[in-house]
């Protein structure tokens, strides 16, 4: 099913479907997989061709190549200079609408909701035929990562069980991902506009006329369950469930997980991963408290190679970890403790007992005292022992760090413990 129905505006083409799977090599990237009926397919590209530009614009890695096609729309030219075996060639098309999305259980609906100077894709999918349902609005973690991708990764595994339990999810796309449109790109803005985003999503779910507005949700995941009780704070929602966030300052955590990754996903000694943690903490402390930019603590001889290494300075790059360097002095900024005593209603904090990335309990221990603290008896926690931070069943970190390489969850590793938790609970608040 697919619907517009909140913006009567002449809206922009849906993007492309480009259609291809590959890695960098040498100048470009090679092929490995190009998918039916999609716009490679039309241009007779084939596995083991190396993609050299598109539209004129270089493609010597993944992130050019992405920037490259990103903005490609149904009907767009598309130019593509590739390599086969020893010969250079060059084809053109016109590009291929990438499909909708389709499910035996549910009615997926396609919308926009308007944002700053432009307009941010919604899809909404609800109990096939359904009317009056309770709604979930999906919060996911910090990655500019499109909700196109949802039915292929936990996300969607995790909807599709909801939707089978009677709920609506809504999902609603981060600053220019997807095909929204007019937007400044997800990786250069700040955590404020992802907050500003998804309650443009909360109020989007309060106006659908197939939900039940007395039993309208939040979930959280990750990034996601720290923006949660942001959210919640402005409006009046009947419950809200995380998973797998923090609570405290972002700069503090992260030192607490470094002393978990590092031996676990590096190999360090707990020695030397100590003597990295005591040098990275200073390094932390200018930037996250004395808001110094990645390219002043680069000038840092001391400094240098941890700020490339670690924060993933470039120059003339703002990206860190994937987002703009500011998204994490603002995380760091937020008083979590005051934002949580804020929120109006029942919480449900979920935790991993697998869970390397959020690897403390302080963190649902904080969230559950500082909620029941101003209103006792509100916030639940729960952990699941065999859960990691990908809602895979995995029995510890190590086995955690195996799952996720291999992407087990794509492999049927999901691990429906999760369901049966946010989906009992869910059922006590309507």
């Amino acid at each position: 099913m697919l619907f517009f129905g909140t913006v009567s505006a002449q809206m922009q083409p849906r993007k492309a479907f480009l259609g291809i799977q590959g890695k960098a090599v040498g100048g470009g990237i090679a092929i490995d997989t190009v998918m039916p009926n999609s716009t490679m397919a039309k241009l007779r590209l084939k596995k083991g061709d190396i993609i050299r530009s598109v539209n004129g614009k270089e493609t010597p890695n993944l992130e050019l190549y992405g920037a490259a096609v990103n903005l490609i729309r149904t009907d767009d030219k598309v130019t593509v200079r590739f390599l086969r075996g020893n010969k250079s060639g060059t084809a053109s098309a016109k590009a291929i609408m990438k499909p909708f999305e389709t499910s035996e259980i549910a009615d997926v609906i396609y919308d926009w909701v308007q944002f700053k100077n432009g307009y941010l894709r919604t899809i909404t999918r609800k109990p096939k035929g359904r009317q009056n349902v309770p709604c979930i609005l999906l919060i996911p973690g910090y990655g500019c990562g499109s909700i196109e991708n949802y039915s292929k990764s936990y996300n969607g595994k995790l909807i599709d069980e909801w939707l089978r339990n009677g709920f609506a999810v809504v999902t609603i796309e981060k600053s220019g991902m997807g095909d929204s449109f007019g937007c400044a790109p997800c990786a250069e803005v700040d955590i404020q506009t992802d907050i500003e985003s998804f309650d443009a999503g909360y109020k989007y779910m309060e106006k659908l006329p197939f939900v039940d507005q007395s039993n309208l949700f939040i979930w959280g995941h990750s990034m996601g369950g720290t923006i949660a009780p942001e959210i919640a704070k402005l409006h009046n929602p009947k419950g809200v469930m995380v998973f797998a966030c923090v609570f405290r300052p972002w700069s503090e955590f992260l030192l607490e997980m470094h002393r978990v990754q590092k031996p676990l996903l590096e190999n360090l000694t707990y020695e030397q991963t100590e003597d990295f943690v005591r040098t990275i903490q200073k390094i932390y402390y200018e930037f996250f408290v004395l808001k110094k930019t990645p390219e002043q603590l680069a000038q840092v001889p001391e400094y240098k190679a941890l700020a490339a290494s670690e924060l993933n300075y470039k120059k003339d790059s703002n990206d860190m970890w994937g987002r703009h360097w500011k998204f994490w002095q603002q995380l760091d900024s937020l008083n979590l403790a005051k934002s949580w005593q804020q929120v109006k209603c029942p919480v449900l904090i979920l935790h991993g007992g697998a869970d390397y990335e959020q690897c403390s309990l302080v963190e649902p221990m904080l969230i559950q005292k500082t909620v029941n603290e101003k209103h006792p008896g509100f916030a639940t926690w729960v952990t699941i022992p065999d859960l990691d931070h990908f809602m895979m069943k995995s029995k510890d970190w190590t086995e955690a760090a195996k799952n996720f390489k291999e992407q087990q969850y794509a492999k049927g590793n999901f691990n429906y413990k999760i369901v049966e938790e946010t989906v009992k609970w869910l059922n006590t608040r309507i």
